[in-house]
């Protein structure tokens, strides 16, 4: 389980609020590259989150929230690597269509079959419910302090 420190903003029925900066780790680098250029620029931003928990932390109290392992990957799968190979399916796909004199050009076919796979793609992370059998939700692990 990943664990983060968070801080308990508010508690509504048997579920709180918590908040929990974004921080980048290229922000603080010194080095002075275009991703710490955009860390900086975009600042340490909340992050309200929801949580079920039990009655036991008030507001103002640091507690700990986790995430399973399992979710941040099969997330990551779904947002990085899905529209990856659908892109590069769907290019192949408008190559060979290309091929067959369906397209102009094999390039033509290529960026079309590209893009209308990384589409499908976007609209199936979307609209398919089947895609998102895990739920990366947080959940409360313990209380730190008051």
């Amino acid at each position: 389980m990943i664990e983060e420190e968070a801080i308990v903003t508010g508690i509504e029925g048997r579920s709180i609020w918590v908040e929990k900066l974004q921080k980048s780790a290229c922000g603080s680098c010194a080095q002075g590259c275009s991703t710490s250029l955009v860390a900086r620029m975009m600042g340490d931003k909340p992050v309200r989150l929801r949580v079920e928990a039990d009655g036991s932390v008030a507001p103002g109290d640091r507690v700990v929230i986790g995430v399973e392992d399992g979710a941040l990957v099969a997330g990551s799968f779904r947002m990085y690597l899905l529209p990856l190979f659908a892109l590069f399916g769907g290019a192949s796909l408008g190559k060979l269509l290309a091929d067959q004199g369906l397209f102009a050009s094999a390039d033509a076919g290529s960026i079309t079959g590209g893009l209308l796979g990384l589409g499908l793609a976007f609209a199936a992370l979307k609209y398919y419910p089947g895609l998102h059998r895990q739920n990366p939700r947080p959940v409360f692990v313990r209380r730190l302090s008051r």
